[in-house]
C-alpha cells in the first residue's frame, strides 16, 4: 500500500488540478478576474501556511530574502491565477484546461533560451511544435461553442499562455536565485501564497460577499473547491509527491487535469467535446511526455572515445 499511495495521490492531484477550471468558470461567471484570484490565495494560504507552522517551517531569519519571495509569489501565483481565470472567462472551462496543459512545453523552450546550461534537444523541439498545433486545434477560434466570437476565444487562449510563460518564468527565476537559499518547497509556498493574498488585496476590493450568499455554489467553488482543495490541499500533495516519487516522475501529473478538465466540463457545463479536441488533446499530452521525460546523458568526449574502440 505504502508504494501504491504516491501513484494514487498523483492521480488525486490531476483530477483536483483539472476540475480547477470548471471553479473558475463558476466563479469568474459572477465576481471579476481580481476578485477569484485573490479569494483563491487566501483560501489556499490557509492549509498551506497551517502546514508549514506545524512542520515549523517558518523563520524569521528567511525575511531577509523577502523580496525574491515576492518577485516569486507574482510570476508563480498572481501572474498564472489572473491570467487562467481571464482566459476561463473567455473560454470553455475544458478548453483552458487543456491550454494549460502546455505548461511543461513552454517552460522547456523558456529554460533552453534563458539558462545556457539547459539544452533542448531537437526531439524536444518536435515535441513543442506539436503541442503548438494541438493548442490551435483545440482553441475553438472562429467557432461559437457557445462561448462567444472567435476573437474572444483566441483572446482567452492567450491569457492562459501569458499564465503558463509566468510559470516558466518562475522557474527560470527559481533556479537562479531562490535553488541556492536551500529552502524547502513548504517554505517557499507558505511565503508566496502569504504574500500574493497581500499583492492581490488592494486590487480586488472585494464587495460581492452579497453575491456569493445568494450564490452557494460560487461560494463552494471559491473557498472549497479552487481555494481550500484545488490551490492549498493540492499544493500539500504535490509537496509529498516531489518528496517521494522525486520531481521528474511527480511531473507526470501534467497528464491528467487536461483529459480532466474536458470531460468534467463536458459532463457538469454541457461544453462540446468534439473530434477537433479530442484530437488536439492527444498532440498536447505527446508534448507533455516529450517536455518532462528524462533526456539521456550525452557521453564525453573520453567515454565516446572508449566506447568506439572497445
Amino acid at each position: 500500500m505504502n508504494r501504491l499511495l504516491p501513484w494514487l495521490l498523483l492521480v488525486v492531484l490531476g483530477v483536483i488540478w483539472g476540475t480547477n477550471f470548471l471553479f473558475m468558470k463558476v466563479a469568474v461567471g459572477l465576481l471579476p478576474a481580481v476578485e477569484v484570484a485573490w479569494m483563491r490565495t487566501l483560501f489556499g494560504a490557509l492549509p498551506i501556511l497551517a502546514f508549514a507552522l506545524a512542520s515549523k517551517a517558518i523563520r524569521w531569519a528567511d525575511a531577509r530574502w523577502a523580496h525574491h519571495f515576492l518577485v516569486m509569489a507574482i510570476l508563480a501565483n498572481v501572474g498564472p491565477y489572473l491570467f487562467f481565470i481571464l482566459g476561463t472567462k473567455h473560454l470553455p472551462s475544458g478548453v483552458a484546461g487543456v491550454i494549460s496543459g502546455a505548461i511543461p512545453c513552454i517552460t522547456a523552450v523558456i529554460v533552453a533560451i534563458t539558462l545556457p546550461t539547459e539544452r533542448i534537444t531537437w526531439a524536444k523541439a518536435a515535441g513543442m511544435l506539436t503541442g503548438l498545433v494541438g493548442v490551435v486545434l483545440v482553441t475553438p477560434i472562429g467557432a461559437s461553442m457557445g462561448q462567444g466570437s472567435g476573437s474572444s476565444s483566441m483572446t482567452g487562449a492567450l491569457c492562459v499562455l501569458g499564465g503558463a510563460i509566468c510559470y516558466a518564468f518562475a522557474l527560470v527565476y527559481a533556479k537562479r536565485f531562490i535553488a541556492p537559499l536551500g529552502l524547502s518547497a513548504l517554505r517557499l509556498a507558505a511565503y508566496q501564497m502569504v504574500l500574493a493574498s497581500l499583492v492581490l488585496a488592494p486590487f480586488a476590493a472585494p464587495g460581492h460577499w452579497a453575491v456569493l450568499v445568494a450564490h452557494p455554489s460560487v461560494l463552494f467553488a471559491m473557498a472549497l473547491g479552487l481555494g481550500l482543495l484545488g490551490t492549498g490541499i493540492a499544493f500539500v500533495i504535490y509537496y509529498v509527491l516531489i518528496a517521494r516519487l522525486g520531481a521528474l516522475r511527480a511531473a507526470s501529473v501534467y497528464y491528467i487535469p487536461p483529459v480532466v478538465a474536458l470531460v468534467v466540463g463536458a459532463l457538469f457545463a454541457g461544453e462540446t467535446l468534439g473530434l477537433r479536441q479530442a484530437l488536439g488533446t492527444c498532440l498536447v499530452l505527446g508534448a507533455i511526455y516529450s517536455a518532462v521525460r528524462p533526456t539521456p546523458p550525452v557521453p564525453s568526449a573520453t567515454q565516446a572515445s572508449g566506447e568506439v574502440h572497445s
